[in-house]
């Protein structure tokens, strides 16, 4: 189905493993690590993944050749990043501005810490498992789920979406996921560069409820706030009650409409 997927990279997608079905693409990730046979770059592809995983155990739901399931392997040979979040900002940043760069009239958004949303509807989960020794990384796999023609019935009650209701078209994924490829290089690229501060700046302005006013829920009930960015744990950082508040993932909930 993907054979024609060749992307213009010098690293991420050369070497490609499709699978009709899988568990789960980033577990089997994991095992081509564990056995030494897996190349930085290496990009795996599913159909159909029984055991998909999305953020907090969270289980991800596809029909079978209508979206992108993939994950990507980062055998990192830079030193070790002082901010250990950097590869999960790297990675969103990458599909946001491939979503971006498609959509360009509709609001393009991520929801802290790696949900990409079209106009506050879900078109797209990614799941980061990083491997560190100490506080030298050694790898990440990147899992991402992109709902690319899946009917948007299926969507109705549970706030998602697909690139396909927005362009009013069955999409080629072919040709997607060559242009997802390449972007996410571009954005690897200035990781390898040590350009952390770029990737953290176009991070944060792209996030939902940036310098905005919002509400937010947290075990003190519904608050208001304004996102001021994330910093380099990962933690969003919240004005609230005239003052700068850090939360972890699954301490706070963005609320929205």
């Amino acid at each position: 189905m993907f054979a024609k997927v060749k992307p213009n990279t010098q690293i991420i997608g050369q070497n490609i493993i499709y699978f009709n079905q899988v568990d789960s693409t980033n577990q089997f990730a994991t095992e081509l690590i564990k056995q030494n046979l897996a190349e930085n770059g290496t990009v795996i592809v599913a159909e159909y993944q029984t055991m998909g995983r999305g953020q907090g155990g969270k289980s991800w739901i596809s029909e079978p050749f209508e979206n992108l399931l993939f994950s990507i392997i980062l055998k990192h040979v830079t030193n070790s990043p002082s901010d250990p979040f950097i590869v999960n900002k790297m990675a969103t940043l990458a599909i946001h501005n491939f979503v971006f760069d498609l959509l360009p009239h509709e609001q393009v958004k991520i929801k802290w810490p790696n949900d990409i949303l079209i106009n506050n509807r879900k078109v797209c989960g990614i799941l980061v498992e990083n491997n560190f020794t100490g506080h030298k990384l050694n790898y990440s796999i990147i899992g991402i789920g992109l709902n690319i023609n899946q009917q948007y019935e299926h969507f109705k009650h549970i706030h998602a979406t697909s690139l396909g209701h927005f362009l009013q078209n069955t999409l080629n994924r072919e040709t997607l996921l060559n242009q997802i490829l390449e972007s996410f290089e571009n954005t690897y690229d200035l990781y390898l560069d040590g350009l952390s501060d770029a990737i953290n700046h176009q991070f944060d302005k792209s996030l939902l409820g940036y310098e905005t006013n919002c509400l937010f829920e947290t075990e003190n009930g519904i608050s208001p706030g304004i996102i001021k960015g994330c910093d380099n744990d990962g933690r969003l950082i919240i004005e609230m009650d005239g003052r700068e508040k850090s939360f972890i993932h699954g301490s706070i909930k963005q609320l929205i409409s």
